[in-house]
């Protein structure tokens, strides 16, 4: 009798044994935090370089690792969806944006602009292991019952659906895109009086911890900022401390952050940096009055992300006060490169945001209409020490920063090693235990995981026979080892492909295209089958990506303004005749 109480004893303590090991397993899940920074190039945070003032983002960085060859897609929808799917953005529905995308191509599979039923996202893999999933800020990836963040595996969710907005109130920023919608858990809302975005989304993100019913369970929060997508808007606090920091011009920003890059090794110290493009604007050429108001848009864009980080501070420190920032894992990244739209020299973009109540009066620089934009030539500084910026496949649109901090994360190094977006997903699934889709349901995840390489830095993340290809608004590019072929749209591009070993040439100035035909020859193969498996389609002669928002943009304008058009051209007819009619009188 005691024999068969002491074995049903030994049985309940191993089974209270295996239950406990089970909820430690399920409670050291670490938590998640994705923060995306918007148009923001290498080395515009201060642990890379930059002149903003980003305390928390370079405690993240120091306390974590830095990668300084990751990169993304040249343009921001694309590489949202590889960043919250792991999958290349053709096979997930989001081969371009939809702005710049010619209408005739809209049906064409991969190119709907907004995620498909292919693909999954990470916060939907997550939710399969017990984990409660936050979506905050810029979503861009549709915004339906199919494809809005709450009906793609987000618990709670307040998102603006569109490419941008103005960061006050609920207004767009293109003449195409005139109203801005905001969604919380996937009806649209309305913004609350004191609406900053930056401000907001952290605010938000904290709201969904509060209201969470399980507050042990661990969670995965998206954080996509506007910080720094046009209209450049910040508070005056932020903007300030940086009102005299540019007032040397690009050329010498450019230079500068290229010194810095070598003195931090993002750089061989005997690199070489392009010059900026021959068709850009001369500095010294320029008015006083042309000059203070780039400066004071340079302003904008530091402050804003001081603004950025500030907030990120907020969330940092109520995560620490709850006891849930030790097993937080942080990941840090950027869209693309710098934005060089001219949003200053396009008349029609002029006209219609003077008569949508935009300005750019530096005496009312913090009011919620002011719109501030950098230009290409102030883009092109940022994107250094590479060239070209946001819209092309030259590393100053494609080399973006990646920070990973947290928990079982090495503290305080740096790496080279090349590595793509579509890594983040995999590597986010392999820190909750979990392994990527393998079934036939979905698109296959086209990224590796971090991990490997995370744990032992000789290990790279991929092989040195193993390629990656690219290609947003029709430019393209094609990764293997330390080489690089690239093919740049128009108007700074010339539609050529050429080949560059990125690890001595990251500036990209000397083609080795001649040097190495076979590889050369080989590697536009590789691509060439890559396109062919994603579905990437060339666009027809002459697209660029500013032309098709122009056009969409006067179109649009046409639109609105038709019964103001036909009254105009009324008028004109009527005088006519009237003058016709009256010089036939006189005679």
């Amino acid at each position: 009798m005691k024999t068969s109480i002491f074995s049903s004893l030994l049985l309940l303590l191993v089974a209270f044994s295996l239950t406990a090991q089970s909820a430690d397993s399920s409670a050291v899940k670490p938590n998640i935090v994705l923060i995306l920074v918007d148009d923001s190039g290498l080395m515009d945070f201060g642990a890379f370089g930059g002149e903003a003032n980003t305390p928390n983002i370079d405690q993240l960085a120091g306390d974590g690792m830095m990668f300084t060859n990751f990169h993304s897609s040249p343009v921001c929808a694309p590489s949202r969806a590889m960043l919250v799917t792991g999958t290349d953005s053709h096979l997930a529905g989001v081969a371009n944006l939809p702005e710049f995308l010619p209408t005739e191509y809209q049906n064409e599979p991969g190119y709907g602009g907004e995620l498909n039923n292919r693909v999954q996202t990470v916060a939907t893999r997550l939710k399969e292991v017990g984990y409660r999933t936050y979506a905050t800020g810029k979503w861009h990836l549709g915004h339906n019952e199919n494809t809005l963040p709450y009906y793609r595996g987000f618990d709670r969710t307040f998102i603006l659906g569109g490419s941008g907005a103005n960061n006050y109130e609920a207004k767009g920023y293109l003449p195409m895109k005139p109203v801005a919608h905001w969604y919380a858990d996937g009806k649209e809302t309305h913004l609350p009086d004191d609406f900053y975005s930056s401000k907001d989304y952290i605010e938000q993100t904290i709201a969904f911890h509060e209201a969470e019913d399980d507050k042990e369970a661990p969670f995965f929060s998206y954080i996509s900022f506007q910080a720094i997508h046009a209209p450049l808007q910040a508070p005056k606090r932020f903007v300030e401390p940086y009102l005299e920091v540019y007032k040397e011009g690009w050329d010498v920003l450019r230079q500068k952050r290229f010194e810095t890059a070598k003195e931090l090794g993002i750089i061989p110290a005997d690199a070489a940096m392009n010059g900026m493009f021959p068709q850009f604007k001369k500095w010294e050429e320029l008015s006083e009055e042309s000059k203070d108001a780039y400066i004071t848009d340079m302003a904008v864009v530091a402050g804003m992300l001081e603004a950025m980080d500030f907030y990120i501070g907020q969330y940092i420190n109520y995560l620490k006060e709850k006891g849930r920032f030790e097993n937080t894992i942080f990941v840090v990244t950027s869209d693309n490169g710098p934005d060089g739209a001219d949003y200053k020299g396009n008349p029609i973009l002029k006209k219609w945001q003077k008569k949508f109540g935009y300005h750019t009066d530096k005496d009312r620089m913090y009011e919620s209409m002011y719109y501030g934009s950098i230009g290409p030539e102030f883009a092109h500084a940022l994107a250094s020490p590479f060239s070209f910026f946001k819209y092309y496949t030259g590393e100053g649109g494609i080399r973006t920063p990646l920070i990973l901090s947290g928990n079982n994360i090495p503290k305080g190094q740096k790496t080279n090693t090349f590595c793509f977006v579509t890594d983040v997903v995999p590597t986010i699934l392999e820190l909750a235990g979990m392994e990527p889709v393998s079934n036939k349901t979905y698109a296959p995840i086209t990224g590796n995981s971090l991990m490997p390489h995370i744990k032992d830095s000789s290990v790279p993340v991929y092989r040195e026979d193993e390629g990656v290809g690219l290609e947003a608004a029709n430019s393209s590019a094609y990764f293997l080892g330390d080489y690089k072929i690239v093919k740049n749209n128009i108007p700074l591009g010339d539609n050529k492909w050429y080949m560059y070993n990125l690890k001595v040439d990251p500036g990209e100035t000397k083609d080795i295209s001649g040097a190495y035909p076979e590889k050369f020859q080989a590697m536009k193969e590789a691509y060439d089958a890559y396109a062919k498996t994603v579905g990437a389609i060339e666009m027809e002669e002459g697209y660029s990506a500013e032309s098709v928002v122009a056009k969409k943009s006067a179109v649009t304008i046409l639109k609105n303004n038709a019964i103001y058009i036909v009254g105009v051209l009324l008028l004109i007819v009527g005088a006519i005749v009237y003058l016709v009619r009256s010089r036939k009188t006189s005679n």
